[in-house]
């Protein structure tokens, strides 16, 4: 009778064990599956920030807000790196102001107009130094005829190839529209010191359609400087320079 208690004792416990296994199986099954759902994995990648190229540029409104300039030098100069050499510590005396850009000197400065390069450095002789003068680069546009000024400083400059080592000047013209534009206006600087040259400068610019695709532009300055004593004339330029480039591009129309 005891020997029949304690079997069916035994297959009860075993029964009970052999439920309690699937079902402890079961939850930990329900627990792993629940601790996998519940998981969230991060992932972080740190993004290597390349130096920008070093590329400023004015707007037209930044122009028109600005003083009267003497010349595009003048409004090219406030950027950063950008410096005017000449006869005196500002680079003002006189009309021997040229654009250096990261001290590489002015011959190593490159001046585009809508992008294509200005060579009227390539008709003056070479100075004593081995330079040529570059001022006259960037007397061509009246700053009302500017859409933007782009400064390009740094290695992203060596893509313009030769003359282009310190940096480049890009100055965008406005589009001509379908209404003819035209624009007068003098500047004249008086220098409170003596051996500082007075400054003489009339500018005119006119745009207007000429029917289907092609448009018309003209624009010129008419400059008048007083030699600073004790400077050449020669080295400085002729009493009155001037320039009057027309451009009659198809597709040109803004």
């Amino acid at each position: 009778m005891n020997n029949r208690i304690k079997s069916l004792a035994l297959l009860v416990n075993l029964g009970i064990y052999g439920v309690a296994f699937p079902l402890s199986a079961a939850e930990t099954a329900t627990d792993d599956k629940n601790s996998a759902a519940e998981e969230t994995m991060v992932v972080t990648a740190a993004e290597q920030n390349l130096q920008a190229p070093g590329v400023s540029t004015i707007t037209a409104d930044e122009i028109r807000k600005r003083p009267p300039a003497r010349d595009v030098s003048e409004i090219i100069r406030t950027m950063p790196g950008v410096n005017l050499t000449g006869n005196s510590t500002s680079g003002q005396r006189g009309n021997n102001r040229q654009i250096d850009i990261r001290g590489m000197g002015p011959e190593n400065t490159l001046i585009l107009i809508d992008g294509k390069p200005v060579t009227s450095r390539n008709s003056v002789r070479l100075g004593w130094r081995g330079e040529r003068d570059t001022r006259g680069d960037t007397s061509w546009v009246p700053p009302e005829m500017i859409e933007r000024i782009e400064v390009i400083r740094g290695p992203a400059a060596a893509r313009y190839g030769n003359g282009a080592a310190g940096g480049v000047v890009n100055i965008i013209t406005k589009k001509t529209g379908d209404e003819w534009h035209g624009s007068w206006n003098t500047y004249m600087n008086a220098p409170e010191h003596k051996d500082e040259g007075s400054t003489k400068r009339t500018n005119f610019s006119l745009s207007g359609p000429l029917g289907g695709d092609f448009s018309f532009r003209l624009f010129g300055n008419l400059d008048k400087r007083r030699p600073t004593p004790g400077i050449s004339t020669r080295a400085i330029s002729p009493s009155v320079p001037g320039s009057m480039p027309i451009l009659c591009r198809p597709g040109a129309k803004g």
